[in-house]
């Protein structure tokens, strides 16, 4: 009887394990992924239109038109879009109704934070994940968060 107990509690929980996650290939924008090195980003998107210095974990932005792409160490570790042209491998872009992103990745993660609201997918091992802003329908911008 105390097994079929604790199997009820977990079907819940079961139910919601895959909510908000996604491949760990889905965290990337633009074809630039986490752990790419400034070679690579360079080879792929030119040199950037500015180049700044940053603090704490993120040492260096490059900014693109349509992306800025942080670094730590010469390796990339944190990415954002705000315009269209920097999208998520399955193809979700800044801009696109936020009924495709459901579609897409399915129920997100809804995170409450000062800031303001994020819909938010972790990736395989919860270091880095997708956080996305929504302006009204439609997306606003994506990030490739990661914790330091």
């Amino acid at each position: 009887m105390k097994t079929m107990g604790f199997a009820l509690l977990l079907v819940p929980v079961m139910a919601f394990a895959d909510q908000g996650a996604v491949p760990e290939t889905e965290l990337s924008l633009g074809g630039v992924a986490i752990g790419d090195s400034t070679e690579a980003v360079v080879a792929r998107l030119g040199q950037p239109k500015r180049k700044g210095p940053a603090q704490d974990f993120i040492d260096l932005h490059y900014e693109y038109p349509h992306m800025r792409v942080s670094f730590n160490g010469g390796i990339v570790a944190g990415l954002h879009a705000g315009k269209a042209g920097a999208c998520t491998p399955k193809g979700l872009c800044p801009g696109d109704r936020m009924d495709r992103m459901r579609a897409l990745y399915g129920a997100p993660i809804v995170s409450d934070r000062e800031t303001g609201r994020y819909y938010e997918y972790t990736g395989g091992d919860a270091a880095c994940w997708l956080q996305i802003r929504s302006r009204g329908k439609r997306v606003a911008s994506i990030d490739v968060a990661c914790q330091p």
